[in-house]
């Protein structure tokens, strides 16, 4: 990630404004006054950069977790910071590839399809892109969805995105598994999972488990596919005894039978002769939900996440936290606890352990101010909406 390292850093007195960029505040962690985040705001987004005092020197970086914004527009905002710094020691802050520069109209953030009513095709963990680009060709009257938490990977496709002229393409950076879960019921004419982690010293980390099957199988159209491509024989096993769970279902499985696309990966795993996988998943019920309903769910879904009256001797007692609360189906974690002098940010995670959210919430005690997630609220999950009401006790108690 974008950083870099001096024997001291000196910011400009903030709020300070250059260009595109606005530096807000700067908040110190009530813990470990040697740490802080900078508030910056780029064309109406915000995210942090992290500041670290360390034994000999200190650095700057993104904090990776607030950031919706392409590398490059980081590596902007510490140029500009870095032009105020005397004993720089190191960076890796020079010209910005095309790739790193490009904002495009093709990222879309998952609120996006809370209320998303066309029919689609879904691929979780694209990689390379290959055999997403190969669908989004393929059917120009159907939105294709990618989703992939690898930014270098998301960067190359866009690229693509843009050269081939894809307009029926939408990409996002996240969890497949949050996605799913707030997606209306049946509006997929096919999820494609291809070559994915296969987690076998670590099963729960695996993106295709029950709840991501059962979700699958909800926004499937009746009768399409979840298409599971892998080469490891342990992950097709417990994906086909989780699918035998599933009631109203149909299955296909293929050893070694030829995709229409081959990624990389699978081209160098086919010259060292390694069995391919497949399982074909299909839902033999009828589309019995509308799209209407399930988007009025959504959004009500959506509404669970209101601020009550936040009393500030809940944060300047900090002896409460870090603060980790876990329940059976959801979990709340205060991480850590900011202040600049009448605004405070919680560094927070929560939602489910297997798809756990990361957010951090601003709190400012000015009239101007209101309580606000930075970057919009958490994907509106049940246990993200349990977690939420969690913690406006934790702050509203008297």
């Amino acid at each position: 990630m974008p950083h870099f390292l001096a024997s001291s850093i000196t910011l400009p007195a903030l709020p300070f404004a250059c260009g595109d960029f606005e530096f807000v505040y700067e908040a110190f962690d009530m813990r470990h006054k040697e740490r802080s985040l900078i508030l910056v705001r780029h064309r109406g987004q915000d995210f942090f950069l992290r500041k670290i005092k360390r034994a000999s020197n200190m650095i700057l970086k993104c904090e990776k977790s607030s950031h919706t914004q392409p590398t490059g527009v980081i590596k902007n905002a510490l140029k500009v910071l870095l032009d105020y710094q005397s004993s720089i020691l190191s960076h890796n802050l020079n010209n910005n590839s095309l790739r790193q520069n490009l904002q495009s109209p093709y990222v879309k953030t998952m609120d996006f399809f809370l209320d998303f009513a066309q029919p689609c095709l879904i691929e979780v963990g694209f990689g390379s892109g290959r055999h997403l680009l190969h669908l989004a060709q393929h059917n120009p009257m159907l939105t294709c969805i990618g989703i992939e938490i690898h930014t270098p990977s998301i960067e190359q496709i866009l690229r693509q995105i843009q050269l081939l002229h894809l307009n029926n393409l939408f990409i996002i950076k996240g969890d497949a598994r949050i996605l799913l879960e707030i997606m209306p019921s049946h509006i997929a004419e096919g999820i494609y999972v291809h070559f994915p982690v296969p987690w076998n010293k670590k099963p729960h980390r695996r993106v295709f488990s029950h709840h991501f099957l059962h979700q699958a199988l909800r926004v499937l159209k009746g009768h399409k596919m979840l298409h599971l491509r892998s080469d490891d024989e342990t992950y097709i096993k417990d994906a086909l005894h989780l699918a035998l769970q599933q009631e109203h279902i149909s299955l296909e499985v293929h050893k070694n039978i030829k995709d229409v696309v081959t990624s990389k990966y699978e081209a160098r795993w086919e010259r060292e002769h390694k069995d391919i996988y497949d399982i074909k998943i299909f839902s033999t019920q009828n589309s019995a939900q509308n799209h209407q309903n399930s988007t009025k769910i959504a959004q009500n879904m959506q509404k669970n996440f209101l601020f009550d009256k936040i009393l500030r001797k809940n944060l300047d007692n900090y002896t409460n936290f870090p603060y980790k609360k876990i329940a059976k189906d959801w979990f709340l974690h205060i991480d850590n606890v900011y202040c600049a002098g009448d605004t405070y940010v919680l560094g927070l995670c929560l939602g489910d352990f297997n798809q756990p959210q990361n957010k951090f919430l601003q709190i400012g005690f000015c009239e101007s101010q209101v309580a606000h997630y930075i970057n919009g609220t958490p994907i509106p999950t049940l246990a993200a909406i349990k977690a939420h009401k969690h913690l406006m006790q934790i702050l509203t108690q008297e």
